[in-house]
């Protein structure tokens, strides 16, 4: 990872203020991406009062991935691509409605994964099969509905351990073809927040 400070021109020709140009390469595929940013390391972020650090700015840049899976999850699960409105009031009502129903999503797949009693870990997308299971079978007998549960809490943990060991072995795997390139995983920080403490 590479970085320089320059002023870029405006209409005029005249330098303008000072950004940041980060040069990040992927050491597995080689691939090299280019972010340009309109704050500086060592000058004070005029929101929070803090210095801003390089480190800060590849949090900014790398942190478009996980925007880009929110608009993902909500196209895919949640039907943020089914506008079918034609006024932009409606679009903004179908939109606020679907991220709140994400938020809800969200906040359920949170709560179930902070669990200490849980090994693996369940995603959106299975809390929104769940809810549409427990939606669907509210006018069903009671066994039926229990039944019908069941099942689906079955097919949960059995989606849910397979992706925790594809995890694992993923990790395992990219740990090994690092350390093969003469990287050390250990000492290198992270660009993300630190959790909070529980």
């Amino acid at each position: 990872m590479k970085w320089s400070v320059f002023w870029r021109k405006d209409e005029s020709g005249l330098p303008t203020r000072r950004h940041t140009l980060l040069v990040a390469r992927n050491v597995l595929t080689g691939e090299v991406k280019y972010f340009i940013a309109n704050r500086v390391p060592g000058e004070v972020n005029p929101v929070t009062g803090e210095r801003v650090t390089v480190r800060w700015l590849l949090r900014v840049a790398f942190g478009r991935w996980s925007i880009e899976n929110v608009f993902r999850e909500g196209k895919e699960e949640l039907g943020l691509d089914h506008w079918e409105v034609r006024g932009w009031r409606c679009v903004h009502r179908h939109f606020f409605l679907t991220q709140l129903s994400h938020l809800f999503c969200a906040r359920m797949r949170s709560e179930f994964n902070a669990s200490p009693d849980t090994s693996v870990r369940v995603t959106l997308e299975g809390v929104r099969s769940a809810i549409n299971v427990w939606l669907d079978t509210q006018d069903l007998c009671p066994r039926c509905r229990c039944q019908r549960l069941a099942d689906e809490a079955a097919h949960q943990q059995y989606h849910a351990t397979r992706n925790e060991q594809a995890r694992q072995s993923h990790r395992k795997t990219r740990v090994s073809t690092l350390t093969s390139l003469g990287i050390d995983v250990t000492p290198i920080k992270s660009c993300l927040d630190p959790r909070p403490p529980t």
